[in-house]
């Protein structure tokens, strides 16, 4: 049989009848459930040992194997048939991390069961050394787990209960594929992701003193009002209000000010504060900007009306300064 087509085993085999001696095998570790086992073996031989994880025990056993013919071959044993130091493996990747609590919940979703559901049944232990219990439950199974984190118990704890569903319906899930079912959820996961509005960090940048010109003068550096056309938009809704009939101001402002707010690219926040007379006052204030902008009234339309008051302040054109010539 030519050299090439001889396995690692094989030419370590050989090499060892030579010197009088015999390779060592031994089966380190079986990690994962027992649908999805790694197994690590080390082996070792003529003063050299290497490890290796790998699906299945041959394959584990080969590159162990591999690895002592390189270690052999690089501390200047001559090794028939072994492939240059340079030229070996780099050693197996770590498996990809499997996350127990998407792949139970994509289990439960694609075979119509009742959704995960985690608690928290103990905390126990001093501050530096807490152990978390969790239990995971879809329908009447469950399963708990113990853990110094509520997040790695509850890891723990799906990966228990996903297990017992896989080994107790395998041939009623014998087509599920974990690497999809994990693809999937993370494709759902940027979904919500994109979905969810981005979270606005306020200009530290800006002074106190900008406030009162803030909407004006400073949109290059407030990213909710960079453009001039918004604040032109704005001040159009404004002129609207000042062109409207004695008396009905305040009927619309609510909407206006909601328009006017939308088109500088805010956002508006309403809330209520109790009074001592059992009666509430209303409280809008904008947010997104720099700077925020709030105002009260003793109802709705009167907290719009004011505050479309200090949005016209704020939107006010101010001339800019020049120094004197000397």
């Amino acid at each position: 049989m030519a050299e090439s087509m001889k396995t690692p085993v094989t030419l370590l085999q050989e090499l060892m009848v030579r010197l009088g001696e015999t390779p060592v095998y031994d089966c380190v570790a079986q990690m994962g459930p027992a649908h999805s086992s790694l197994f690590e073996y080390r082996c070792s031989a003529h003063g050299a040992s290497a490890t290796a994880v790998a699906r299945s025990k041959r394959e584990a056993k080969q590159e162990a194997a591999r690895g002592v013919l390189a270690r052999l071959a690089a501390a200047g044993v001559a090794v028939p048939g072994a492939p240059p130091a340079a030229a070996a493996p780099a050693p197996a990747p770590a498996p990809p991390p499997r996350t127990h609590v998407a792949l139970l919940k994509e289990l439960c979703e694609e075979y119509r069961l009742a959704a995960p559901d985690y608690e928290l049944v103990s905390d126990t232990g001093p501050a530096h050394l807490r152990h978390f219990t969790m239990r995971a439950r879809v329908g009447r199974l469950a399963r708990a787990a113990t853990a110094t984190t509520k997040k790695q118990a509850r890891q723990l704890a799906a990966e228990a209960l996903y297990s017992y569903l896989r080994d107790h319906s395998a041939r009623l899930t014998s087509d599920f594929v974990e690497e999809e079912a994990l693809a999937r959820a993370h494709e759902k996961a940027m979904e919500r992701y994109q979905e969810a509005a981005a979270a606005w960090r306020p200009d530290l940048g800006q002074r106190v003193a900008d406030y009162p010109t803030g909407l004006a003068t400073h949109a290059e550096i407030i990213c909710a009002v960079a453009e001039p056309e918004q604040q032109a938009a704005a001040r159009a809704v404004l002129a609207e209000r000042a062109g409207a009939a004695a008396g009905s101001g305040a009927e619309g402002d609510e909407e206006r000010l909601a328009r006017a707010v939308d088109a500088l690219g805010l956002a508006l926040e309403w809330d209520t504060l109790p009074t001592h007379s059992d009666e509430v006052i209303h409280v809008v204030s904008t947010s997104r900007g720099a700077p925020p902008l709030a105002q009260w009234g003793a109802s709705r339309a009167g907290a719009a009306a004011r505050l479309l008051d200090t949005l016209q302040l704020a939107l006010r054109p101010r001339p800019a300064h020049t120094l004197p010539a000397t």
